[in-house]
């Protein structure tokens, strides 16, 4: 094949009307999705140049290669949900996709119309199944000419504090999703009736909207952590109820962290001596009571930094969460994020 673009690949886009008229829908939350007005035009070219220069401004690293540039008739609409993107893709010519490295966030994908095989296995993906790629997922995809594919794209973090939300702790290995789902099944009804959701909710014009749009995009993450087969989905079954003490402990923390309160704060706050402290949180958190303080005030940067405006350094954001050590704090936040604070402040 000869090498198109290298273009930032996140799908996230719903389709249109446009689209609805070349082939029926399935389902009534696709069918609500598509005829949406939230969702507007992201990109339509045959240029390849442009389609790399849109979809790297849209979407993390990846390369594109399509036998026949002059056949490229890419597609993108979508609209961007409380860090969340939604959308509909189609290249209008077989293609094939890598991501070359960790990208950061999840990619659940409906297959409308067309066939998607995996390169790495060359699993089969046929008209109505559903998949997963994750954060640090680089494998390839081939696309036949006509595929079609309704995106929604999660950051990690978001993820995880979702996860940690139901479980009532922190995660004590890696969350992972089956990465393939079959037409007809659970996992693709929930992600089919949030995206509908989704893209069926207003653009409210008022100062609350954010608000709104915040939980609805948790009760979203909600549903497909419990509907989606995952490594956390026994533990959901039956989360563990944090007792009265630990639950104070947290809470104190969440409210408190930019301070950066010492254990024995913690726990004279939570009504318990440091050592009864620290036993609930490594049997309900899986990690100390500073881990957890530490851990929750890097997500809560990474969420400053993706959300940033104009002219914030990452030295601002850190100092602001007590991170002083500048050196010590981007070590940090590589190991939990894989990559470094500059990079998340640039994607974004």
């Amino acid at each position: 094949m000869a090498a198109a673009a290298e273009l930032a690949y996140n799908p996230v886009m719903l389709p249109t009307a446009a689209f609805s008229a070349e082939r029926p829908l399935q389902g009534a939350e696709v069918e609500a999705a598509l005829g949406n007005s939230r969702l507007v035009s992201v990109c339509e070219t045959t240029d390849p140049d442009e389609a790399r220069a849109v979809l790297s401004g849209v979407y993390g690293p990846h390369v594109l290669r399509v036998q026949d540039e002059s056949t490229l008739a890419l597609k993108l609409r979508g609209a961007e949900f409380a860090r969340l993107h939604l959308g509909e893709l189609r290249y209008g010519t077989s293609a094939r996709m890598a991501m070359p490295r960790a990208h950061g966030h999840w990619v659940f994908s409906y297959l409308r119309q067309g066939e998607v095989w995996r390169s790495g296995d060359g699993e089969r993906y046929g008209a109505g199944d559903a998949g997963v790629i994750a954060p640090d997922e680089v494998h390839g995809l081939e696309m036949s000419g006509d595929m079609q594919l309704l995106n929604l794209r999660v950051d990690d973090a978001d993820m995880g504090s979702a996860c940690r939300s139901l479980l009532g702790s922190d995660l004590a290995h890696p969350l992972r999703f089956a990465d393939h789902c079959g037409a007809g099944g659970a996992p693709v009804a929930a992600l089919l009736r949030v995206l509908g959701h989704l893209a069926a909710t207003p653009a409210y014009p008022h100062a609350a909207a954010p608000q709104l749009e915040g939980s609805l995009r948790d009760a979203a993450l909600f549903e497909l952590l419990l509907a989606w087969p995952n490594s956390y989905t026994r533990g959901l079954d039956a989360p563990a109820a944090l007792p009265l003490s630990t639950r104070r402990a947290r809470d104190y923390i969440h409210a408190h962290a930019a301070d950066v309160p010492s254990v024995a704060d913690i726990a004279s706050a939570a009504g318990v001596g440091v050592r009864a402290l620290g036993r609930g949180f490594e049997r309900h958190f899986g990690v100390s009571p500073q881990r957890y303080l530490q851990q929750y005030r890097l997500d809560r940067v990474r969420e400053a930094l993706r959300s940033a405006p104009p002219g914030v350094t990452v030295t601002a954001i850190a100092a602001e969460w007590g991170f002083w050590q500048l050196g010590s704090f981007a070590a940090r936040y590589r190991e939990r994020f894989g990559e470094s604070p500059s990079q998340t402040l640039n994607r974004h």
